[in-house]
């Protein structure tokens, strides 16, 4: 079964340095919660990631997976390249819109479908602890 949901923080930055921040993956191991290992493996045209290997942490065991990212003009979206250890499905996006000069907002929308045998409540409360860490985590970064 897969779930989804969404949420958005705003941000004391710029729309811009927002979205330079969230593209830049490989930095993605030192802020964004159980992230314990993030690597662009390619690049489009544009200079953006277009594919990257992570390793999370997901309480109850390791994952380490592939995405598929597609870049646009206010963030980016992103698909599991293939079924991992952990995950059926994940797919997602970041989008950020400006706010003022100083400010933007980010919203964060995910999809996943867990191959672990977790009751559906399980799946719902841990997507949502995963947007909610994640969006607090970005605006601490700013």
């Amino acid at each position: 079964m897969a779930v989804s949901d969404s949420l958005s923080v705003t941000v004391n930055a710029p729309a811009d340095k927002v979205i330079a921040f969230l593209r830049n993956i490989d930095n993605q191991q030192n802020w964004f919660p159980g992230n314990l290992e993030s690597e662009v493996l390619e690049r489009g045209a544009d200079g953006h990631p277009s594919k990257a290997r992570l390793i999370n942490d997901v309480k109850i065991a390791k994952d380490e997976y592939v995405l598929d990212y597609t870049s646009t003009d206010t963030g980016f979206s992103w698909t599991l390249s293939a079924p991992s250890k952990a995950q059926k499905a994940n797919a997602g996006s970041w989008s950020v819109v400006a706010k003022g000069a100083d400010k933007s907002e980010a919203t964060m929308d995910l999809t996943i479908e867990t191959s672990l045998p977790l009751p559906g409540i399980i799946q719902k409360k841990t997507l949502k602890d995963t947007l909610k860490s994640a969006t607090k985590a970005l605006a601490g970064q700013f």
